[in-house]
């Protein structure tokens, strides 16, 4: 798989939607803004093909100089994904891996394209990588770290007073990018939303003229922070659904199951009922270990939480489901005090 590389946005970038980047980029992409100050910030957007919202901040946000008739503040290099997938708007393709799930090593193509994304990143002397990405669920807008480093809380803070830490999957973008230099995931709400659109593109903004990441954590007490435990998949052969009432379904889960998100529910709570007894539902810990047993509790047909929890990007869309899971536990988690980098 070729990564194609652009010294300048090719003809028509900044105009088009995301499910039409096919007609200018032939793939997987990255391209090169120049700006004032040498060290890039990397963003990475369409790394999931339904989700929007990066791609269209980012071409706001140069368009605003190239109407001002002004240098970017810094250079920006932008790695465009899965541009197939875009083009159906879907999350990916069956016969795909997931573009944000090959960043820690492997033999398909996808892994190979990484290496080079990689490779190119360690070159550059990125000053800071940020992957935009949409939630599939109703979720407020957040920032992921993969360090309790204090440039990588910082530069999450500036995005959102909610962060989330997790090392799980750590074949995420983000986690490779963390060898580089301060790296994080933002998670700007739902495909469709402007404001979404509109703070990532206010973000990028502070990021661009910014000379350096704040090096230091003065334990700010406006943040809300959770550390993800757990997430949980479906048997991969199941049939689901979110209507109480079918019952041809393996697991029906509750309609309004991603109003959940980022709430602290307690113990017992009811997600959804089993009607196949011989399939169990997956929770994988954040060390890969299958840990179902102590979060889940099958009661006749019903499903409920053993322990309280606070959920994330529990989604309803079947198709997503599948192709990643069901959606994330966590629990409150307290930063350091005082941290340095």
């Amino acid at each position: 798989m070729k990564l194609n590389l652009y010294e300048s946005a090719p003809t028509g970038f900044l105009d088009l939607p995301p499910n039409e980047l096919f007609k200018v980029l032939p793939g997987p992409s990255l391209i090169r803004f120049q700006g004032e100050e040498d060290a890039p910030l990397f963003l990475a957007t369409l790394l999931h093909g339904n989700e929007p919202t990066g791609i269209q901040a980012i071409q706001k946000l140069i368009k605003k100089y190239l109407v001002e008739g002004k240098k970017l503040p810094r250079c920006l290099d932008v790695f465009v994904g899965n541009v197939e997938a875009a083009k159906s708007n879907e999350r990916r393709f069956s016969k795909q891996p997931d573009f944000n799930r090959v960043w820690d090593g492997g033999s398909l193509p996808e892994h190979g394209l990484a290496r080079e994304v990689l490779a190119f990143v360690k070159k550059s002397g990125a000053f800071a990588s940020i992957d935009i990405h949409n939630t599939s669920g109703k979720n407020p807008h957040y920032s992921c770290i993969n360090r309790l480093d204090a440039p990588f809380i910082n530069l999450a803070h500036l995005f959102s007073q909610t962060l989330v830490y997790f090392t799980r999957p750590k074949e995420v973008l983000s986690n490779a990018m963390a060898v580089f230099c301060p790296s994080i995931t933002i998670e700007a709400g739902q495909p469709g939303d402007s404001y979404g659109v509109q703070h990532v593109y206010e973000f990028l903004e502070k990021c661009l003229r910014l000379k350096q990441v704040p090096p230091n954590w003065n334990g700010k007490e406006d943040l809300y922070v959770y550390h993800t435990i757990a997430r949980i998949r479906v048997p991969k052969n199941s049939r689901i659904g979110f209507n109480p009432d079918a019952r041809d379904k393996d697991f029906c889960f509750i309609n309004d199951l991603d109003q959940q998100n980022f709430s602290e529910i307690p113990a017992n709570t009811l997600i959804g009922w089993r009607h196949n007894p011989k399939m169990k539902l997956s929770v994988i810990d954040e060390e890969d270990e299958e840990v179902e047993s102590r979060f889940i509790e099958y009661q006749d047909t019903e499903i409920r939480l053993k322990r309280a929890v606070v959920p994330s990007m529990f989604s309803t869309n079947e198709r997503i489901v599948h192709q990643d899971c069901l959606g994330y536990l966590m629990e409150r988690f307290a930063l350091p005090n005082n941290s340095d980098s």
